[in-house]
């Protein structure tokens, strides 16, 4: 779909993707009025070491076995099937916490660094999403969704605090005092240490908002009190978000589609910091903003007649802002974007290929941190579905089905399984002793798990962490 980014901490910036030449290519936006000029960037072919360069992926796979159905295809908000998300959060001491949707309540499993069910799940009945989820080494942090009585029928947000299987809080995030309702989530949820950032959809129920939607972003402290600050109703972003903290504050990004439905799905987004502090989103889209119709929206025209997978960067201490087209195969939809920092120099990217309604594969590709390509595309069939987190080592782990990929057709019946598969991901990059180096890999006491086979996900980084962004509102219109 197409898109703005609107880039928030306080206020905004808004800009989008330009136009795709064949791969590998760079393009650079226009001037945010705020941010002084931006530097403009001729594409650029990759150096040659793409020729060189190989991607080497190994994974582990463990399998858990669910105490529920789980139906891994859902409808979207245009009525065709997409994944239904698994959560997969990393706890300081290593352990993870795997949440997933049952039908009706969040299941919270524990996993060891081994990969391996420690005891039965969490069981939250009643919640209908999974917004967020912060692993802890006594329990987890939940954002969620309850029925709740309003002028529109629809569910609440709540952010939900269980330690050793007990509930220690549930507050509520939405209601009558701020005049709004949470029917869907497509939230993220985000610890500093001392206080979450909760951020997700929000509908009007009354007040000056009354039927519109938007999005809110809260602060909750660790004994469930909700703190000041935060944004009470902010940009729709119905086609995803992404979080992360900006010192004391908490910085997120939005993707309005330019419609005014309130509900659309994204098709992958993700935000890091890559090695030299710049901050990086990678999505997908139609591309790009006309110009801003409203406080609320912008006016859209495609550019493009499928999804292509775009990195934006934003540079605050150079004050600079561009975006990087990855692909540009007419006729082929590229979705569910993932991207990680690799070492300090480089970005590990991957993106799913849909042909005529057919999954085509999960392609994996290294660029640096202008957007260059350093390897040729690694395609594998396997999918990524959900979060994806990164253990201390740089090791990448999360939760999917084996199913193939369903695209481009609706579904009357909703399929479910009843066993998840774990994937604990390391790659390597062979070729050239010039390329960018990750972290290494420590060597563990007992094996990861009883099957390795060589297919993968995304890249070694540490937990990424956001750099300053503007504190005013600004855009550029295309």
């Amino acid at each position: 779909m197409p898109l703005a980014l609107t880039v928030v901490v306080g206020g905004g910036l808004a800009f989008a993707d330009v136009t795709p030449t064949p791969p590998p290519v760079t393009g650079a936006t226009a001037a945010p009025t705020n941010w002084g000029g931006v530097t403009t960037q001729t594409a650029t072919n990759a150096p040659s070491m793409t020729s060189s360069s190989v991607i080497a992926a190994n994974i582990s796979l463990s399998t858990v076995k669910l105490s529920s159905a789980f139906s891994y295809l859902s409808p979207g908000g245009n009525g065709m099937p997409q994944w239904t998300p698994t959560v997969t959060a990393v706890a300081p001491n290593g352990t993870l916490e795997v949440a997933w949707q049952a039908a009706n309540a969040v299941h919270v499993t524990p996993v060891d660094r081994w990969l391996h069910r420690t005891g039965p799940d969490t069981v939250v009945t009643g919640a209908h999403e999974i917004g967020g989820l912060v692993a802890f080494n006594d329990g987890f942090a939940l954002l969620t969704r309850f029925a709740d009585h309003n002028r529109w029928g629809e569910t609440a947000a709540e952010l939900i605090r269980v330690r050793d299987r007990h509930v220690v809080f549930a507050v509520k995030l939405t209601g009558p005092a701020s005049h709004d309702t949470a029917p869907m989530l497509d939230g993220r949820l985000s610890w500093n240490g001392s206080r979450y950032a909760a951020v997700f959809t929000v509908h009007g129920a009354g007040g000056s908002e009354n039927g519109r939607w938007g999005d809110k972003m809260v602060y909750v402290d660790d004994s469930g009190r909700m703190l000041p600050g935060g944004r009470s109703w902010g940009c729709r972003g119905d086609a995803g978000r992404t979080l992360g903290w900006s010192g004391s504050s908490a910085a997120y990004n939005c993707y309005d589609d330019g419609t005014a439905a309130g509900s659309a799905l994204t098709s992958g987004d993700d935000m890091v910091q890559a090695g030299n502090g710049s901050w990086v989103t990678a999505l997908s889209s139609l591309g790009p903003v006309s110009y801003r119709k409203n406080v609320l929206t912008w006016k859209i025209t495609p550019r493009w007649s499928t999804d292509q997978a775009v990195l934006f960067f934003v540079n605050p201490a150079a004050h600079s802002a561009r975006s990087v087209v990855l692909t540009s195969t007419p006729g082929t939809q590229n979705v569910n974007v993932h991207v990680a920092p690799y070492g300090r120099t480089a970005l590990l990217v991957s993106w799913e290929s849909v042909k005529h309604g057919t999954f085509t594969g999960t392609h994996f590709r290294l660029v640096d941190l202008s957007g260059r390509f350093l390897t040729p595309d690694l395609v594998l069939d396997v999918h990524i579905s959900g979060t994806i987190t990164v253990l201390a080592n740089g090791d990448l782990v999360w939760a999917f089905v084996r199913q193939t990929p369903v695209y481009g057709h609706r579904m009357s019946r909703w399929p479910t399984v009843t066993s998840l598969f774990l994937a604990r991901l390391h790659v390597s990059l062979t070729g050239t002793s010039a390329s960018p180096t990750p972290n290494p890999t420590p060597s563990m006491t007992r094996p990861p798990t009883p099957t390795t086979t060589p297919m993968p996900t995304t890249s070694p980084t540490t937990m990424p962490s956001l750099p300053a962004a503007p504190s005013t509102a600004v855009g550029t219109h295309f």
